[in-house]
């Protein structure tokens, strides 16, 4: 691959991402956003959370298969990684969408007052952004090379060429 091109299919996927670790930093800050805020973006980054796994499919089966027999260590370790990521961002949200106040009432459900699941969402999101931490880090050569082959002058976009997932 020229160094120069980046494909279409690699650039949706490092925006995409980009744009799930935002929305997932921002929405960890309580605080910051405000419970309104907060739940729509939780419910957005469950719709994008889809949409991510969707994107990855073809990764997932092909790890999946190769996982207990000729999967590298590392790549065993992004893999569970992954998966524990997917595990607590699951439990985050649907204990996230079990509590709310605005946005499923708006959507005309009514949350459950439960302290069980407050203390699930709050555990789970703590683990969550400790793996999504782990998940960079596993990812960060795939990161640095896609940025910089980005934000090269010149770059250019095809779509024929190879994802790295």
């Amino acid at each position: 691959m020229s160094s120069k091109k980046v494909p279409v299919s690699t650039r949706i996927d490092y925006w995409l991402d980009s744009a799930l670790l935002v929305a997932f930093l921002a929405d960890y800050s309580f605080n910051f956003t405000g419970l309104t805020i907060h739940e729509w973006v939780g419910l957005g980054l469950g719709v994008s959370m889809l949409v991510h796994l969707t994107l990855h499919w073809e990764w997932v089966i092909r790890t999946t298969k190769r996982v207990f027999s000729k999967l590298p260590g590392r790549e065993r370790l992004r893999w569970f990684a992954d998966l524990l990521l997917l595990f607590s961002m699951v439990l985050c949200i649907a204990s996230g969408v079990l509590i709310s106040k605005v946005a499923m009432p708006k959507l005309g459900f009514t949350p459950l007052a439960n302290g069980f699941w407050r203390g699930m969402h709050s555990t789970t999101s703590s683990i969550t952004i400790a793996i999504v931490g782990v998940h960079i880090a596993l990812n960060w050569q795939w990161i640095v090379s896609v940025t910089k082959r980005m934000f090269r002058r010149g770059s250019t976009a095809t779509s024929t060429e190879a994802v790295a997932s």
